[in-house]
């Protein structure tokens, strides 16, 4: 009797880490997933030229990415520095602008 109860714990326990591992897994899945489509609308941001059609929704996914949580925060940084070179250079007439 003692064996089966010892048995039936041991199981109970193995269930319990599996279900904790397999969630755990999952979020990290999940974190990965969204930090990847976050990086893409970063380097999409980046890549719209001044002046092209899709320029001001550019700055505002930048402005957007300065906030989000999940993010690490060297990432939120880089955005934030993006935003702020947008900024200036849009403050810059076009035949000023230094060439990249």
């Amino acid at each position: 009797m003692e064996t089966a109860l010892v048995a039936a714990c041991i199981a109970a326990g193995a269930a319990i880490v599996a279900a904790v591992v397999s969630w755990f897994g999952a979020f990290q899945s999940r974190r990965t997933t969204d930090r990847e489509h976050a990086w893409k609308r970063f380097t999409w941001s980046i890549a719209q030229p001044r002046g092209g059609c899709a320029y001001d929704i550019s700055r505002t996914v930048l402005r957007e990415l300065e906030t989000v949580r999940w993010w690490s925060k060297a990432d939120r940084r880089l955005a934030a520095r993006a935003l702020r070179r947008r900024t200036v250079a849009d403050h810059v007439p076009p035949e000023e602008e230094e060439p990249t």
